[in-house]
């Protein structure tokens, strides 16, 4: 499943938990950002996408392909809010936030990314839903 609404500033999406709609969504911002001549912006909101959505079917929906993750991406005046919540437990993100991954780790660099390129990284309580808020 692959669903997209349009918003007034943007776009919202609903996938199913698979690892292929992570690129399905790279591509749709990409359209969202050429519309708009803001294709300059498109590195760091893919990377920033990628991680948080990659994060959102892995951890949060342990891969399960019954469970989905919404994506949404507004425009907002000087940037960009972007949102993303799985169907899982939650973390303790307060937590993670304040950690640092090392050069040698496999994972742990989602918060290293959101912290270099978001001007803003909030999470709800629970800890399944994340929104960054970038400034080009």
């Amino acid at each position: 499943m692959f669903t997209c609404t349009q918003l007034d500033h943007g776009f919202g999406l609903e996938m199913s938990t698979d690892l292929t709609n992570v690129a399905r969504c790279v591509e749709r911002i990409a359209l969202f950002l050429k519309d708009r001549d803001a294709a300059g912006h498109l590195f760091p909101l893919s990377l920033l996408a990628r991680e948080a959505l990659k994060n959102a079917m892995v951890h949060g929906n342990r891969l399960d392909p019954a469970k989905t993750v919404r994506f949404r991406l507004l425009a907002r005046e000087g940037g960009f809010e972007m949102n993303v919540e799985d169907e899982g437990e939650g973390f303790d993100w307060e937590e993670r936030l304040q950690s640092s991954s090392g050069v040698d780790d496999v994972s742990g660099r989602g918060h290293e990314i959101f912290r270099n390129y978001a001007k803003s990284v909030r999470y709800n309580p629970k800890g399944n839903a994340l929104t960054l808020e970038y400034r080009g």
